[in-house]
């Protein structure tokens, strides 16, 4: 069975963001799928460096909409049958092949401010879509079935009633170059926030939760978009904590990686996520792990995590506190272990290749 899987959201740069790193983790796990063969669907040729070796097709940077609405005709003429999206953003008039298309979560809905990185006039057009869901349903049917990340973000399109297709879940995972060897957390005076600086983010309540545990420091690592990180200075300030936050502005995964072997534990105080693999990525280091009280870490989590209510910095820096003792330290270290060894990239290219094949 021949796919064409769309690599174009790979960034060429060092680093990752959310849906870049899950197409290019899926990837490499559909690669090894005894059944598919490959075609990628790049933008950049430089792209293919990122990705296992197979033949591919160059078109348009996907942030280009207009040269979008020429894909089709471009996967049509190379002879495309069925194609696989790791993101919903993709032009379809006039396709005649079989198309899987992903969505990862209905986030921007509620939070419609568009990634800063983005051009304006594709920042205009972002929020534009997110003020109705029939963009979404429009596009999201086009399609012959939709993949999410998580069994909470399906529900929720379901109850969104975001599309008549087929939804299935082709989980988030960490890769296995978290893995690292035990050691006595408890003593460390870090805690780390991996993940963007968005209002629903709410990184607020970190800072204030550090603000209340004097021995702990507590490390940004992700890029800050400037604005935000006039917002957030001005907190630290407030607090007098600048001696206790570290803001690093964006970070290589090997000095994530360095950052997370010397922590006490990794929070997030998010409102609402799509999968939130900053959990499963701490757990498979073998760092424990304190979330907000919300319905997606509790699937993701389950009872391998300490819940705080993200309304409570109080109860956010009691979690810090608990993690100080080496038995409860140890004992969320091996229950997280456990619980991020349900979350395989080979697990869901299964499942993605399962809906591949009901499509021929």
């Amino acid at each position: 069975m021949k796919v064409f899987y769309d690599a174009r959201w790979i960034l060429i740069e060092d680093r990752f963001d959310g849906v870049s790193r899950y197409s290019h983790e899926l990837a490499w796990a559909l690669s090894k799928q005894p059944d598919i063969e490959l075609v990628w669907v790049i933008h950049d040729e430089r792209q293919l460096g990122k990705l296992p070796k197979g033949d591919y097709v160059l078109a348009n940077n996907p942030n280009n909409g207009i040269a979008e609405l020429r894909l089709p005709q471009i996967l049509n003429k190379a002879g495309a049958e069925i194609v696989y999206s790791p993101f919903f953003v993709m032009g379809t008039l006039g396709k005649k092949y079989k198309l899987v298309l992903t969505i990862h979560d209905l986030i921007y809905f509620k939070h419609r401010t568009p990634p800063q990185w983005l051009p304006w006039f594709t920042r205009v057009g972002w929020r534009l879509f997110h003020l109705t869901y029939w963009p979404l349903r429009w596009q999201l049917n086009r399609a012959d079935c939709v993949a999410t990340v998580s069994d909470t973000a399906r529900n929720e399109l379901i109850i969104a009633k975001a599309t008549k297709r087929p939804i299935f879940t082709v989980s988030n995972a960490a890769a296995n170059t978290f893995a690292m060897p035990d050691t006595n957390h408890s003593k460390s005076k870090n805690v780390v926030y991996m993940g963007a600086f968005t209002p629903y983010k709410n990184v607020e309540c970190l800072i204030k939760a550090t603000a209340l545990v004097p021995d702990i420091k507590l490390q940004l690592p992700a890029k800050i978009p400037h604005s935000r990180r006039l917002e957030i200075e001005r907190l630290i300030s407030t607090l007098g904590i600048e001696n206790r936050v570290v803001l690093y502005d964006g970070v290589t995964d090997d000095k994530y990686r360095d950052i997370l072997s010397d922590a006490r534990c990794a929070m997030s105080a998010s409102r609402i996520e799509g999968f939130g693999l900053p959990l499963i990525e701490a757990q498979q280091a073998g760092v424990p792990f304190a979330a907000a009280d919300t319905p997606i870490f509790k699937e993701v989590g389950a009872d391998s995590v300490l819940y705080f209510d993200p309304d409570s910095p109080e109860q956010a820096a009691d979690c810090i506190r608990q993690f100080s003792n080496a038995k409860t330290n140890r004992t969320y270290v091996m229950r997280g272990r456990k619980n991020a060894a349900r979350y395989t990239w080979n697990a869901s290219a299964d499942v993605a290749t399962k809906y591949l094949k009901s499509l021929i």
